[in-house]
């Protein structure tokens, strides 16, 4: 399983603000959860927090000069919820299964179960051999293949959520997203911007995890079958 996480990518400022706009974000939707997707060309200076955010994380991704753009979203639950194991994709292609190049997470609480990514694809349907856990940690950067199933395990109910940034990197342009805008136009432009100077960061640990603690075998293949095939 290939993976890599880092710790204390981010200022501690810059993660208390991030945290809040979630929050807040959050707060103000009826339903709380996925904050929708959003689409950012990585040609295109940032506006919004989030987007200097990404350019700034962008330093630690292995050739990050390669991809064209950023998917990214937010979410904020319960630490007891978890979440399902799946593939990300684009969701503009129905007829068969178009990972995203890269996939990261940037965690902003300490609070809640690991993401677990497993070592299956939408086109190996056998029950997986091999997993890694990345525990949240305030301030932590994981990376991995972007067409591994994964999900969140949930953890004991607790008072504090599980605050994360995702983001997906794409060489090509989803079919999903709109076209980019016009060169030096944006339609939303954060006066606020936030200071996100290179840094070291350290390697993060990952937790080996086997597969068959969490799931047999005959429906790891049924999940895995039915997520490849999803339409």
């Amino acid at each position: 399983m290939r993976g890599t996480a880092f710790d204390q990518v981010l200022p501690a400022t810059v993660v208390g603000e991030l945290r809040t706009r979630i929050i807040q974000a959050q707060a103000r939707r009826a339903r709380p959860g996925d904050s929708g997707t959003h689409w950012y060309p990585l040609g295109l200076a940032p506006g919004l927090v989030f987007e200097q955010v990404i350019q700034h994380l962008r330093h630690f991704v292995p050739r990050g000069d390669d991809y064209v753009g950023a998917e990214w979203w937010f979410r904020a639950t319960p630490t007891d919820t978890g979440f399902p194991f799946h593939f990300d994709r684009d969701e503009g292609i129905r007829s068969r299964v178009v990972s995203p190049d890269l996939l990261s997470i940037l965690y902003l609480s300490d609070a809640g179960g690991p993401t677990v990514i497993v070592d299956a694809t939408p086109a190996r349907t056998s029950a997986p051999t091999r997993a890694i856990a990345v525990q949240p940690r305030t301030g932590r950067f994981a990376m991995f293949p972007g067409d591994r199933l994964h999900g969140v395990l949930p953890a004991p109910p607790g008072r504090w959520p599980r605050i994360t940034m995702l983001i997906n990197w794409w060489r090509t342009v989803p079919r999903m997203e709109p076209a980019p805008p016009e060169p030096g136009r944006r339609t939303a432009v954060d006066r606020r911007g936030v200071t996100t100077r290179r840094r070291r960061a350290p390697v993060a640990p990952l937790d080996t995890i086997d597969p068959s603690r969490l799931l047999a075998k005959a429906a790891w293949r049924e999940l895995i079958f039915k997520q490849a095939t999803y339409r």
